[in-house]
């Protein structure tokens, strides 16, 4: 079975046309899932984000662009109106 391919933090930026900070502060606001932390090797510290993480943040992006708030944006994530793309 083929490795998923890895999402990275630069590329759920880019996705979302906003900055890494940006993306990290998502996270904080629980506006994002958060991304497995793996410590050591030569790479130090690396994220990894699931798939769907791409798409949530270019939708947290389009819901900023209606005027929606965190909050408002947050409670509908909670309430299920995203739903992430099945793999």
């Amino acid at each position: 079975m083929p490795e998923p391919p890895k999402v990275s933090t630069k590329l759920i930026a880019e996705a979302a046309g906003v900055t890494t900070r940006t993306v990290a502060r998502w996270v904080k606001l629980g506006l994002l899932p958060a991304p497995k932390l793996v410590y050591g090797g030569k790479r130090g510290k690396q994220s990894f984000w699931p798939a769907h993480a791409i798409d949530q943040a270019a939708w947290v992006r389009a819901q900023f662009e209606r005027g929606q708030t965190w909050q408002e944006i947050k409670a509908a994530i909670e309430a299920g109106t995203y739903r992430p793309a099945a793999p």
